[in-house]
C-alpha cells in the first residue's frame, strides 16, 4: 500500500485460493485493517474456496466490491474455479450471479468516473475441464474468452 502510494501505480491484490485473499472472511480482515487495500477481484475462487455463491459471505463480498479496481471475469461454481462453458444453460444461474457482482463494481466505478479493467480469465487446462484419459479441453478457451468479451462489452458499453 505504502508502495502504491509512493509511485503512484495501483497496486491491486488478487482474491485467489492461492494467495493472501483466499477466503472472504480472511480478505474481510485485511480489508477491515488496511482501509486503501484495493482488489484484484476473482470471485470464483472464493465460490471454489467456499463451496458455495457466498450466500453466507454477503458482508465481505460488498467490502471487496467497494475495494476492487480490477475484474477477473472467470465464472467460479461451487465445486471448482471455473464453469466448463459459461455459455451452456447450465451455468445460467451461476453466469447471472457473477454477473450482478461485477456490475456493482462497473456501476460504483462509473459514480466515480473512474475506469475500470476486465481481464476475460478462461484458463487452459487444468482451470478448463477436460476430458478423462486424453486431457482434451471440453470446451474453445479462446471463443469462450472472445464470448467474455463480447458480452461485457456490450453489457457495459456507455
Amino acid at each position: 500500500i505504502q508502495l502504491s502510494k509512493q509511485t503512484g501505480i495501483a497496486i491491486c491484490h488478487e482474491t485467489h485460493r492461492s494467495r493472501i485473499m483466499f477466503a472472504a472472511p480472511v480478505t474481510r480482515q485485511h480489508i477491515e485493517s488496511n482501509p486503501d487495500i484495493q482488489l484484484t477481484f476473482d470471485v470464483s475462487h472464493w465460490c471454489n474456496v467456499h463451496e458455495s455463491m457466498l450466500e453466507d459471505q454477503e458482508e465481505a463480498v460488498v467490502l471487496a466490491l467497494q475495494r476492487a479496481e480490477h475484474i477477473h471475469a472467470r465464472i467460479g461454481h461451487p465445486e471448482g474455479p471455473q464453469v466448463n462453458d459459461p455459455r451452456a444453460p447450465e451455468w445460467e444461474k451461476i453466469v447471472a450471479r457473477h454477473l450482478q457482482w461485477w456490475d456493482a463494481i462497473v456501476e460504483r466505478k462509473k459514480k466515480e468516473n473512474s475506469p475500470i479493467t476486465i481481464l476475460t480469465e478462461f484458463g487452459p487446462p487444468d482451470y478448463m475441464p477436460t476430458e478423462p484419459y486424453t486431457r482434451k479441453p471440453l470446451a474453445d478457451q479462446w471463443a469462450i474468452n472472445v464470448h467474455m468479451m463480447k458480452l461485457l462489452r456490450k453489457r457495459y458499453q456507455s
